[in-house]
């Protein structure tokens, strides 16, 4: 591994637990907004996970954005137990749903201490996919703030897995495929489009909030990011 020279992190379930957090902050702003007393969360979210998964199948085939998953699921889920909602109701949801991610969000320390190592050594990147506002607060809260250089597409206006993503990053740092590795949790949104585009890749084997199981791989995958690091560190990539 002695040519990587640049690292490329996605951030949320990549460098955290982001599942974990997200999914105990939407209980909390679904009890906060006395939805429970209409139906439980256990059936809202066995609804909303289902609707969320037919939205990405439509991303996937191009006929909406992913940008325009957040609302509709909610509004779809929620007019199924009578409950119509604006899309300012919608923005109030995920709103008051960030305050609570925030309140669980802590650094975690011999995460940082890595990181804090790697920069001596590696050009340190995060590529997301998230509004700025609510991404730049998370790596905030996170303790990693002026530790990476950031792509946030809600700055760049390119989603992964759009090649062109990455292609900015390469293309705005000076760096080169052969050298760089991209180190993310999802297959479609960080490993498929990095191997594609000739970097060496990295799966974290974490399960996100609206899957079933674990993505099938066969590639290169670590359980967690500290595995990760301590395989960079004693060359066993």
């Amino acid at each position: 591994m002695s040519t990587i020279k640049n690292l490329i992190f996605d951030l949320d379930n990549t460098l955290y637990d982001f599942s974990t957090i997200w999914k105990k902050s939407n209980k909390l702003v679904y009890e906060y907004l006395k939805y429970d007393r209409i139906a439980s969360y256990d059936e809202f979210f066995k609804n909303y996970k289902a609707i969320n998964n037919m939205l990405v199948d439509e991303v996937l085939k191009g006929n909406i954005k992913l940008r325009e998953i957040r609302n509709k699921r909610l509004k779809i889920t929620l007019e199924k137990f009578g409950i119509i909602l604006t899309e300012e109701d919608c923005n109030n949801y995920y709103e008051k749903q960030f305050d609570f991610i925030l309140e669980s969000i802590k650094p975690n320390k011999e995460v940082n201490q890595w990181i804090n190592r790697l920069n001596k050594k590696y050009k340190m990147i995060i590529l997301t996919n998230g509004k700025s506002c609510e991404q730049r607060r998370k790596i905030e809260e996170l303790g990693l703030e002026n530790m990476f250089k950031l792509y946030i597409s809600g700055e760049t206006h390119i989603s992964k897995p759009k090649e062109e993503a990455f292609i900015n990053v390469l293309e705005k740092e000076n760096i080169v495929t052969s050298e760089t590795m991209m180190i993310g949790d999802s297959l479609h949104y960080d490993i498929n489009p990095a191997n594609k585009l000739g970097m060496k890749t990295c799966l974290v084997e974490r399960k996100w909030h609206f899957d079933d199981e674990l993505e099938n791989y066969t590639g290169y995958k670590v359980k967690n990011i500290i595995q990760f690091f301590t395989e960079l560190e004693t060359n066993k990539l």
